[in-house]
């Protein structure tokens, strides 16, 4: 019964539980960075344990010689999502110096429209990125540029906590910059660009988690672990969702998939050319370089 019951409640009290550390950092003033690393702890930890208690499948849980290649991608991830942030905001400081000093766009918004809007608006470019990203057109350089960039993060065939840092770093910084450019572009607050970046924590590490979550009206309002998996699904009619905190792109453009049951299996399908091994931290790094070898035998 107890498992049952969270099932239903396990998303919703994360979510509840990051509103509160959001509105507790705004009324004491606590630094942002500093709160920000709390909940991210505090998922990782929530995540860590629910996958523990109400798995989805058995076998998605990390054996003890996964955690090696898995904990490579933290640092590289994290250290990429830094620079994403400053080279965005280093970018529209200068732009704003020179084109339009002192306009703010969004920033008069009261704070709930404000972080509506932003989190919908802030999904919209790298929302575009991932999903051009999956064509990996083998005519076109910058396609299987960004399609071997990215595919680093399907190499798994597994699903858990540890697999949401498993990204490319050029993977990250996109993501990163062109979410961040686009809220200080226009104008959003700190508050906003922080509550954001909040969620973003939040479902981030949610979305990738092995529990057997029962979100019904909520796979429309945020990419919940069910729809997420099936982005990762090795049926291409499934691996739809390219939204990453939210589904409301998906749903515009109609990219978006959800139905009964659970998906199969995930990972990568065959391809004209070879994927670095899971275990092969370097091989997988330097994976997008070889673009330009892959383009010219493919033409020749």
């Amino acid at each position: 019964m107890a498992t049952r019951i969270l099932n239903y409640i396990s998303l919703p009290v994360l979510l509840i539980i990051g509103a509160l550390a959001t509105f507790l950092t705004f009324h004491f003033q606590w630094n942002f960075e500093v709160a920000i690393l709390g909940i991210f702890l505090f998922t990782a930890f929530y995540v860590l344990l629910l996958e523990r208690i109400i798995p989805l499948k058995s076998e998605w849980r990390n054996l003890p010689n996964e955690y090696s290649s898995d904990l490579k991608y933290l640092p590289t991830t994290v250290a990429f999502d830094a620079l994403g942030k400053a080279v965005a905001l280093s970018i529209v400081l200068l732009f704003q110096k020179t084109y339009f000093s002192g306009t703010n766009l969004l920033g008069g918004l009261s704070f709930i429209p404000a972080f509506i809007l932003a989190n919908i608006i802030g999904e919209f470019l790298p929302y575009l990125y991932h999903r051009i990203s999956h064509k990996g057109k083998t005519s076109s350089f910058m396609s299987l540029f960004l399609w071997q960039t990215h595919s680093i993060h399907h190499i798994p065939e597994s699903i858990n906590w540890f697999k949401t840092s498993w990204m490319h770093p050029v993977n990250m910084f996109l993501n990163t910059f062109l979410k961040y450019g686009s809220l200080l572009l226009l104008g959003f607050s700190q508050e906003v660009i922080f509550a954001v970046g909040i969620l973003h924590v939040i479902v981030a590490y949610s979305s990738h988690a092995n529990i057997l979550a029962k979100t019904g009206f909520l796979d429309y309002i945020i990419v919940t672990p069910k729809i997420h998996h099936f982005h990762h699904s090795k049926k291409i009619h499934e691996a739809k969702n390219f939204g990453n905190i939210l589904p409301f792109w998906d749903l515009v453009f109609g990219t978006y998939f959800n139905r009964k049951g659970t998906v199969s299996r995930v990972g990568l399908k065959k391809a004209n050319y070879t994927y670095p091994e899971r275990k092969a931290f370097l091989k997988q790094m330097a994976f997008p370089f070889y673009t330009l070898k892959n383009c010219c035998m493919n033409k020749a």
